[in-house]
């Protein structure tokens, strides 16, 4: 006869089997499989600072935590371990990193104020050598960009006039933030009236577009970042056409055939102008000194926004619209 387990044993036994977690669904790209990985070493590196807090590799630890979540933008998740650096080690190696975690989890946050003191902190701090001018260049456009986008403009002069003070005397610096300061006093500015022909050859003339929302994205087929703003531009269009938006492509492509080919193939419906062949230079109008630039027309030709890109493009008009705009 065959044994059997009383029926209560049975179950406990089920009861505690070990069981296996849930395997993740297989990845769906290259990129995925990198973010993944990712997310698993900035959380083992987590675990490893907290439980090892005297640790010889601590500095090193911190260095590869602090670099992985300032290139995911995982702000947020190692806030509280950037803040506690900085208080427990501040004069430590890996202190200029622990404050961005700590500047962009602010401005992430919505608490401009805060992000700001953070980062007049920072700036401070820094020398002007020639290392650490490019670091803050560098993190200074990622930080203003954030709070341009916001439309958070007054936090975001106040940001750049810190650089200015801290690094004014070299040229290249002092070149680059006056520049963008100029482009910051173009919001709430009549737009300068311009005309140009299309990469078709009809005219566009600004003064036609009066009564409408109108973006002026500055791009070329060159520029990665731009190619990757497309589709979001695309569905823009789609939903908010035929309430009263339109776009103008102004591209700073040396070869008008590189256009023609590209809006083509991609089935770019707005108008495109090649800044090198119009018959007034767009970009130096607007001011633009780097790509992608957006610049957002109200229906009285008074520039609205600037550098409206992702999530806050989508944000912006749909409140102007009342309406979401139509999946990508």
């Amino acid at each position: 006869m065959k044994a059997t387990l009383p029926c209560t044993v049975a179950a406990m036994m089920i009861l505690w089997a070990p069981t296996t977690p849930a395997a993740e669904p297989p990845a769906a790209g290259v990129a995925e499989i990198q973010a993944r990985n990712d997310r698993a070493l900035v959380r083992e590196l987590s675990e490893y600072v907290i439980a090892h807090p005297k640790a010889a590799d601590r500095d090193q630890a911190y260095a590869a935590l602090f670099n992985k979540a300032i290139e995911h933008d995982w702000f947020a998740e190692v806030e509280d371990l950037g803040r506690k650096y900085v208080e427990t080690d501040p004069n430590g190696p890996v202190k200029a990193l622990a404050q961005i975690v700590a500047t962009m989890a602010r401005a992430e946050a919505g608490r401009y104020d805060e992000a700001l003191v953070r980062f007049r902190e920072l700036v401070k701090e820094l020398d002007a050598t020639d290392a650490q001018e490019e670091f803050v260049r560098t993190f200074s456009d990622e930080f203003t960009a954030r709070l341009i986008a916001a439309g958070e403009y007054v936090v975001a002069r106040q940001a750049m006039v810190a650089v200015l003070d801290r690094f004014g005397e070299i040229e290249a610096v002092r070149n680059k933030v006056q520049q963008d300061l100029k482009r910051l006093d173009l919001v709430g500015k009549t737009v300068t009236t311009f005309s140009a022909d299309d990469i078709q050859g009809k005219p566009v003339r600004s003064s036609e577009f009066r009564g409408k929302y109108v973006l002026i994205d500055f791009w070329a087929t060159w520029c990665g970042p731009c190619i990757a703003e497309l589709p979001r531009l695309q569905a823009a269009y789609r939903s908010y056409h035929t309430d009263g938006l339109e776009i103008i492509g102004v591209s700073l492509d040396e070869s008008k055939e590189a256009v023609i080919e590209f809006a083509r193939a991609r089935k770019i419906s707005w108008p495109q102008v090649h800044n090198a062949g119009a018959s007034s230079d767009l970009v130096q109008a607007f001011g633009v000194s780097a790509i992608p630039a957006t610049y957002l027309i109200d229906p009285q030709g008074t520039i609205l926004r600037i550098d409206l890109r992702g999530q806050a493009l989508d944000e912006t008009l749909s409140r102007i619209f009342r309406k979401p705009a139509t999946p990508r």
